[in-house]
């Protein structure tokens, strides 16, 4: 999902330091740490948090947070069926690309949305083939508001989706984006950053709170902000924000972007590597390669720092020195994840539904 901030990045960089030039890559999340810690790239990108046992199993790499995204569920449907999102809670998400709804007019889509024309088109869902972070923070939230999905598929990089003869499986947000705008009737995912390049019709996603919200950065912004005081965010910054706590606002499938760079990397390598993540914790948070690209900045945030803490977990290469206090200052508090109860007609292990015509989905 970083990708468009990360070319903005480094555009903006190039500019501000003539003679250097930096190569963007953007094959997923999975890619991004292995990579990493491989030694194979000097920063690598990923949109989900890992443990501290994970951390340890990849040598130990030390994940900086740079900005805040959502991810979108997207939709190809035809005109007449109205231009304004689709109201979707969790759960029917779910159905939707898990192929349990298999007409765009069944009777569950149209009691969410009264009084919109839904077409009789087959649900086509376009998933990820490949390990991606976007794809955890999407099944994040399917399991945090759907007790079947919670118990039967989980959140992962790659899951095991059901077997549907619709579904698409592609590798990348930009395979993503060309399969649901190829075929009438698709429904796929990708980060804010690729939803204006896209041209698709987002969807409206009910958040904790009840509410349905369309995608924006405000709305992604809004939910981290308000997610309260009562727990201080972990120092590995590795927890769910899925969901969206109680501000009515939230939009709640946000997630914390992360660059992550390896002690091991070479002393020149890593002079350079740091030079660049400070720029980017300052100058680049600035709305040009930030909010205009679909991500939240990290100024946006509750401050008082503990990233600096963060940066200095590479003291043997002097990652960030003491005296640097320009990057920006970040201390996420929310409290513990809550569920709201599961709506009992939809959270049900399901059965394929039909549509109007008695026609069945796969």
């Amino acid at each position: 999902m970083l990708y468009p901030a990360n070319l903005a990045w480094a555009r903006g960089y190039e500019r501000d330091h003539p003679g250097v030039t930096l190569r963007v890559r953007a094959p997923g999340s999975g890619t991004g740490i292995t990579g990493t810690a491989e030694g194979n790239v000097s920063i690598g990108a990923s949109d989900i948090f890992l443990s501290s046992r994970e951390l340890a199993k990849k040598g130990h790499i030390v994940l900086i947070p740079v900005a805040l995204e959502g991810v979108v569920p997207v939709v190809n449907l035809p005109a007449s069926s109205g231009r304004t999102p689709l109201r979707l809670s969790g759960p029917l998400l779910a159905r939707l690309l898990s192929g349990r709804i298999a007409f765009w007019d069944d009777p569950l889509l149209r009691r969410e949305n009264p009084g919109r024309s839904l077409p009789h088109l087959p649900v086509r869902p376009v998933v990820r083939s490949d390990a991606s972070g976007t794809t955890f923070l999407l099944t994040d939230y399917l399991a945090h508001s759907c007790r079947w999905w919670r118990e039967s598929m989980g959140r992962d990089l790659l899951p095991e989706w059901p077997r549907n003869p619709r579904e698409r499986a592609v590798s990348g947000s930009r395979s993503v984006v060309a399969e649901v705008r190829a075929r009438e009737g698709s429904i796929g995912y990708v980060g804010l950053g690729w939803l204006g390049r896209s041209g698709l019709l987002p969807v409206a996603l009910e958040n904790d709170a009840g509410r349905f919200v369309i995608p924006s950065v405000r709305s992604i912004g809004s939910g981290v902000e308000g997610l309260g005081s009562r727990t201080s965010f972990p120092e590995g910054f590795n927890r769910s924000l899925v969901g969206g706590g109680s501000v009515p606002g939230a939009w709640p499938v946000t997630g914390v972007e992360f660059w992550m760079v390896s002690p091991d990397l070479p002393e020149a390598t890593m002079a350079e590597v740091r030079r660049l993540v400070v720029w980017v914790l300052t100058e680049g948070q600035a709305p040009a390669y930030t909010s205009s690209q679909g991500f939240v900045p990290l100024s946006g945030l509750p401050a008082r720092s503990r990233l600096i803490r963060k940066l200095r977990e590479v003291p043997s290469r002097k990652f960030l020195p003491a005296d640097d206090r320009r990057v920006v200052p970040l201390d996420l508090r929310i409290p513990s994840p809550r569920r709201r109860a599961d709506r009992p007609s939809l959270c049900q292990p399901p059965v394929a539904s039909s549509g109007p015509d008695g026609s069945s989905g796969p």
